[in-house]
């Protein structure tokens, strides 16, 4: 089980991996792609995961719903190469 600590540290890389994201997709001035579609996956799924131990629901439904947005947008860039 992970302790609260250590949920702490998730949530505080899954947030700085957001903003990286974020960040890196704006300061292109591009739409969304591969890069920053997982970016903002793995940064909410962290996050998310930091939530479940230091529970705050609605935080949770945020970043579970960031992180479904993000896996849609970065299955679609994929299918689009191919």
């Amino acid at each position: 089980m992970i302790n609260s600590a250590t949920a702490d540290i998730i949530g505080f890389v899954g947030a700085v991996t957001i903003l990286s994201g974020f960040a890196y997709q704006t300061l292109r001035n591009a739409a969304p792609d591969r890069l920053s579609n997982a970016l903002n996956f793995i940064g909410a799924s962290l996050l998310a995961l930091s939530l479940i131990v230091n529970y705050n629901l609605p935080a949770l439904l945020l970043e579970t719903a960031w992180a479904a947005i993000a896996l849609i947008g970065l299955v679609r860039t994929v299918v689009t190469r191919r």
